[in-house]
């Protein structure tokens, strides 16, 4: 089959089960049909020595994945990035369009009862001028779950015509079976001169003027980062500048200043499926919490009850930490110190899931000083959103705090214009926040036209200020 025959080829099968090309535009419901799944068995583990039987073919003799094809992928917000590639592990991910062969820009717009996912696939280098687009729409009333998924089918049935034309096409299988695929995803190995290293500079300024206020602002931060499948490694420093100046109707002034810094750094060594440990350390100064100098160390080491190859589906941690914290304090504290150094040790758990029904979320942490455990702070999270039928859900979420550890709050307190402007942190024993959302949608299934006519500043032409 020539590359033409089978970009043609693939144009026809894209066009099933809720994923349309431009010349097909047919609505269908992804749950409605059987899923046709792609699987690429992960070649690469036959390179690696563990497995003993007849010489692989030379065509599977890729012992870096550097053959496998290099996808970048443009997407703002609505792709769950994370999910994607711990399922499309056949190809090579790459941060920048001009190391891909392949780029993915996604664009979206919401109809009156859809989200309509474009996908534009552009060929680059050996793939020049082999460009497609496919449109996946999502109705409103489909879960996370249901959505990603939508898009990682879409996604896989768009890479098949530049699958063909790589080594990788000889383990390219079209499946009409269901259910969930067997074994943990394999990722690709490269050869990257970075090592894995990623680099990130930002700086970042605000101005506004009022006839009776103005407010100034600067923040820079720079950090660095190495993920692989055994080590986690970051690092990075953060500076923030804000200035507020107030005139009262008397003609008095007031001028707020807060500053703060910080810096950090950590490595974290994956120890098995299900363990990891890591050490840390942080420095951090801030006028809001009348810290001058702080350094902080510590360890901690946690178990996770599901593998951590789930983990963008499901997981429930559970982790313990041990630190030594040196406080150096701008004002004299309640305590009556200028600074003092304590160890503290605590726990917290975790547990997240994210399926066709909803989703849920709980966090709960536990810490206290070793030499007095009355300065302590307790710590719970949830937020559960339930698919009751479609179209109609159920979001409840819920937080709660007892603070016991506010050891650096000034002598003096907080005056009356500190409070207003937040300048301060205030004492307090208990935290709470929590709500409660109901959604229905109801309506068609289906809205497969989008129509954006005045929907960038709809609100402009009919509020009333």
């Amino acid at each position: 089959m020539t590359p033409r025959d089978s970009r043609e080829s693939t144009r026809h099968h894209s066009g099933v089960g809720g994923t349309r090309s431009e010349a097909s535009r047919r609505p269908v419901r992804d749950g409605q049909r059987r899923s046709r799944r792609l699987i690429f068995p992960a070649l690469a583990l036959f390179t690696l020595g563990s497995l003993t039987g007849p010489p692989a073919a030379p065509a599977l003799e890729t012992t870096d994945g550097t053959e496998a094809l290099r996808l970048y992928l443009d997407c703002d917000w609505g792709c769950d990035f994370t999910f994607l590639r711990s399922q499309v592990t056949y190809v090579n991910w790459v941060r920048d369009r001009r190391d891909a062969e392949v780029h993915i820009l996604v664009t979206i717009q919401s109809g009156g009862n859809s989200r309509e996912y474009t996908f534009n696939f552009i060929g680059l280098e050996r793939f020049d001028g082999v460009d497609q687009r496919l449109v996946h729409a999502s109705s409103f009333t489909d879960t996370d779950d249901e959505r990603r998924r939508g898009i990682q089918r879409l996604l896989e049935l768009g890479l098949v015509r530049y699958v063909l034309e790589t080594p990788q096409a000889v383990g390219l299988i079209v499946d009409f079976e269901n259910g969930e695929e067997q074994g943990e995803p394999h990722t690709l190995e490269v050869d990257d001169p970075w090592n894995h290293w990623v680099y990130r500079i930002r700086a970042e300024t605000d101005f506004r003027t009022e006839d009776r206020r103005d407010s100034q602002s600067y923040e820079t931060s720079a950090s660095a980062g190495r993920t692989t499948d055994m080590w986690r490694v970051g690092m990075g420093a953060r500076y923030s500048y804000r200035e507020s100046n107030f005139e009262f109707e008397d003609g008095d002034t007031y001028k707020n200043v807060s500053r703060s810094s910080s810096l950090y750094g950590q490595v974290i060594r994956t120890l098995a499926p299900h363990w990891g440990l890591g050490v840390g350390f942080s420095s951090r100064r801030s006028t809001f919490l009348n810290l001058d100098n702080s350094y902080r160390a510590a360890a901690a080491v946690e178990y996770n009850i599901f593998p951590y190859s789930e983990s963008s589906e499901r997981e429930f941690t559970i982790a313990y930490f041990v630190g030594g914290t040196r406080l150096d304090y701008e004002e004299i504290t309640v305590f009556d110190k200028l600074s003092e150094t304590y160890a503290d040790q605590g726990a917290f758990i975790a547990f997240g899931m994210e399926r066709p029904w909803g989703e849920a979320r709980l966090d709960l942490q536990y810490s206290h000083f070793l030499d007095n455990f009355d300065r302590s702070r307790i710590e719970f999270r949830t937020d559960v959103e339930y698919h009751i039928v479609r179209g109609l859900s159920f979001d409840v979420y819920a937080g709660v705090s007892r603070i016991r550890d506010q050891i650096y709050l000034p002598k003096g307190g907080a005056t009356d214009a500190e409070v207003l402007v937040a300048r301060r942190q205030l004492e307090t024993d208990l935290s709470f926040r929590g709500g409660v959302q109901l959604r229905y949608t109801f309506g068609s299934i289906y809205n497969n036209i989008v129509n954006s006519r005045l929907s960038s500043g709809s609100s402009l032409f009919s509020r009333v200020f």
